[in-house]
């Protein structure tokens, strides 16, 4: 869930020079490796500790060397000694699962805001993939929003595929990984089938969190995998509701056949919005706004020997995020709206 919760005993209390507060809220993938943590070091500067599998070292090495936007700092690295970690630069930010609204198949962003969403995304997958990394967690619980860029975060989910240098050379790219840490209903069907997940399942997978974000639904439902990967191969994603342009974007995206969806690259040159805003979004919804609101007072209120929140959360603040409501004035509202009645 995206709750930031206290430690729980099997969990570790201290990752290198960081004593960890509380879990961070994230995907799932089992403990240990792939476990998520907010912790801080002994100057008190707060991180995001991800507990990091074998395969996912590689790509997280990679990203310390040369960062990619939307991916936040690897502060640290540790990987030769069990538990590997990566150790993150901290931004208040809050998972896609966390703002949707209380109403089943309601929309959780404005088709403006699902459209940069989208860019932005697109545009982080695109710089992971050119270096030959997959994200493998693209889904509400592994997309973070902030004030500005969504970021991607969970650095133990990542898998490295071929060396640049080859693709340069027109070698043709080889799967990321056989490992997909995203829900069923975000598995591409030729993962969902047994094979490997690449580039192309991060962009499915992306196709199905924009129709989540702009309906509340699921674009083939749910269920188990093979009757998703069937729906996927053989029926039309359910998009009603959703503006032309993005509906269209999110239909080449969830093409049943890998190589026939655009690449992440390709999908930063589409427009998925006709309003021409996808580039100045503005600021984020008032129901993002309430759940910043509400994980930074958690975290404030966090118990220094890490056994989570010492106080329950402010029946206002948890009323705002439960109805999707604004802190004050509504952020997204145009000046023409504002003030009037």
């Amino acid at each position: 869930m995206g709750v930031v919760q206290g430690l729980l005993p099997e969990d570790p209390r201290v990752l290198g020079p960081y004593r960890l507060l509380a879990r961070w809220p994230g995907p799932e993938p089992g403990f240990p490796a792939g476990a998520m943590y907010l912790g801080r070091d002994r100057e008190l500067t707060p991180a995001v500790l991800c507990v990091l599998p074998g395969p996912a070292c590689e790509a997280a090495t990679e990203l310390s060397l040369r960062p990619v936007p939307g991916v936040p700092t690897v502060r640290e690295l540790s990987t030769d000694a069990e538990p590997r970690w990566a150790a993150l630069a901290y931004t208040p930010a809050v998972t896609l699962s966390e703002v949707r609204g209380s109403a089943e198949g309601s929309a959780i962003l404005a088709p403006h805001q699902v459209a940069a969403l989208g860019g932005a995304v697109a545009g982080t997958l695109a710089a992971l993939h050119a270096r030959g990394i997959g994200y493998g967690a693209v889904s509400p619980a592994g997309v973070w929003l902030t004030t500005g860029r969504p970021l991607l975060m969970a650095l133990h989910a990542c898998r490295t595929g071929p060396n640049p240098a080859a693709r340069a050379a027109g070698v043709r790219p080889e799967p990321v990984s056989r490992v997909s840490t995203v829900p069923v209903a975000f598995m591409a069907p030729e993962v969902a089938a047994g094979g490997t997940a690449a580039p192309a399942a991060d962009v499915y997978a992306l196709g199905v969190l924009l129709a989540y974000a702009a309906t509340g639904r699921l674009p083939f439902g749910d269920g188990p995998p093979p009757v998703l990967a069937y729906r996927a191969l053989h029926d039309r994603p359910a998009l009603l509701g959703m503006e032309q342009d993005l509906a269209e974007v999110v239909t080449a995206a969830l093409a049943p056949r890998p190589e026939d969806r655009p690449t992440a690259a390709e999908l930063v040159r589409i427009p998925m919005s006709a309003s021409g805003e996808v580039d100045r979004p503005g600021p984020p919804p008032g129901r993002v706004v309430a759940a910043l609101a509400l994980r930074a007072q958690r975290i404030a209120e966090l118990d220094p020997d890490g056994q989570g929140p010492t106080t329950t959360p402010t029946a206002s603040a948890t009323r705002l995020l439960r109805r999707g409501a604004p802190v004050g004035p509504d952020p997204v509202a145009t000046p023409a709206t504002q003030g009037t009645t």
